[in-house]
Parts: structure tokens; sequence; C-alpha cells
């Protein structure tokens, strides 16, 4: 069928995607790069979001305490 030709094959595409980045070596330290990248910002937006949030202390434990 001519149709299926001018479909698009997703797979291939991953395919060919992955075997060039695995055939030159400056693609693949930019990939790691970029994922690494990617990770630390994520972290970094996990750390201030945990730093920018309310201390909450339960009524039974913090009854006595005299922190604030």
């Amino acid at each position: 069928m001519p149709w299926r030709e001018l479909l698009a094959d997703p797979l291939g595409t991953v395919e060919n995607f992955f075997s060039s980045i695995l055939q030159n070596p400056v693609y693949l330290l930019l990939s790691v790069g970029a994922v690494a990248f990617f990770i630390l910002l994520v972290v970094i937006y996990r750390i201030h979001k945990i730093h920018s949030q309310e201390i909450f202390v339960h009524q039974a434990w913090g009854a006595n305490w005299k922190g604030r």
C-alpha cells in the first residue's frame, strides 16, 4: 500500500536517534549532561519547596515546645 510509506515510523525514528547519539561521543556527553542538569534542577526545586514550607508541630508532640 503506497499510503503506508507516507506514515511516520516512530520506532525507526527512536532507533536512529539513539544510534546517532551512541555513535558520536559529543552527543552522548551532551545528552548525559542535559539529563544530569535536569535532575539537578528538580532536586534544587524540591529543596527550595521544602525550605519554604511552614514547620508543623503536632499539638500532642509540641505542646510544651517553646521553639517559636
